[in-house]
């Protein structure tokens, strides 16, 4: 949760001072100094974010790029500059301002702070990250609700975002079967991308609907393979108590209507190890297809 930010201007018109904003910023009480004529609720210390969020509505800028992809929470985007965009009349000299060209009809409000819109700031991402960082902070902007098409419409209205990293772009897309639905979290895409390590193995499907004999619905399953496959994935994340029981029910039920292999992993074996997951998942796909040849 980001602690909410408020000019002296604004404390002013609900009749507080500024001598009482300094008080109780020296003092560690309810408010402290963010940045230029910036407060922020809270006696907490000022995060790196908290400044350049103040440094945003100081210059009466907007957040792009990184800061905009931290504001809307892509995946992918850790430990990148946090910069922000001014127009022409401000001043460009403080740290982390520049001057892209944005236009008022990209730009909503997102934490407070003016930021631009989901399609722009995943093309100037692709200035800052590789190819598979990149493809994590595209998924988690389609689960916010931007599509495929408003961001190729946006490369091909806007000359300038064509020559950014658009070949990365390119081959990104690429990879997306038609179609797919975007992944259900960011360990999802990290175990789509972990797949891409096995030889021979088709892309899942993606949010799979598995049901019965009887056409009665059983579960999503977060990634598949159906026809001469039959295998699936359950990921496991940060669990609540009775999570891993209720998987195991879950999972049951989908071997039970399927007849398919199970393939758990935890965001450990994901993110941390992928060499050894993948030799795991390739195993797993070879006795998957050993038994579709018995049958």
């Amino acid at each position: 949760m980001l602690r909410q930010l408020f000019t002296v201007e604004e404390a002013e018109k609900k009749g507080i001072t500024k001598r009482a904003l300094r008080w109780a910023d020296s003092h560690r009480t309810w408010c402290r100094h963010i940045d230029r004529n910036v407060y922020g609720d809270g006696p907490d210390d000022r995060t790196a974010l908290d400044v350049a969020r103040a440094r945003v509505i100081a210059a009466r800028g907007v957040a792009t790029g990184p800061l905009a992809a931290v504001l809307r929470d892509f995946d992918g985007v850790r430990g990148l500059p946090l910069d922000y965009g001014v127009g022409r009349t401000t001043s460009g000299r403080r740290q982390g301002c520049r001057r892209p060209t944005i236009g008022p009809e990209i730009v909503t409000e997102v934490h407070g702070v003016p930021c631009a819109d989901a399609a722009d700031t995943l093309i100037r991402l692709s200035k800052y990250l590789d190819d598979l960082r990149w493809e994590q902070a595209l998924e988690s902007a389609l689960r916010s609700g931007m599509t495929l098409e408003e961001l190729l419409s946006v490369l091909e209205r806007r000359p300038t975002a064509r020559t950014v990293n658009r070949r990365r772009i390119d081959r990104v897309l690429a990879l997306r079967p038609t179609g797919a639905a975007p992944t259900g979290s960011y360990l999802e895409t990290r175990m789509v991308q972990l797949c891409r390590m096995v030889p021979g193995l088709p892309p899942p499907i993606r949010q799979y609907r598995v049901e019965n004999e009887h056409g009665i619905f059983i579960a999503f399953v977060d990634l598949a393979w159906d026809g001469d496959l039959g295998m699936f994935t359950e990921l496991d994340g940060q669990q609540h108590q009775d999570q891993p029981v209720y998987d195991a029910r879950r999972e049951a039920a989908v071997v039970a209507a399927t007849g398919w292999l199970p393939v758990r992993k935890t965001f450990y074996e994901v993110t941390r190890v992928p060499i050894a997951t993948a030799r795991q998942v390739a195993e797993i796909a070879a006795q998957a297809r050993r038994r579709r040849f018995i049958r």
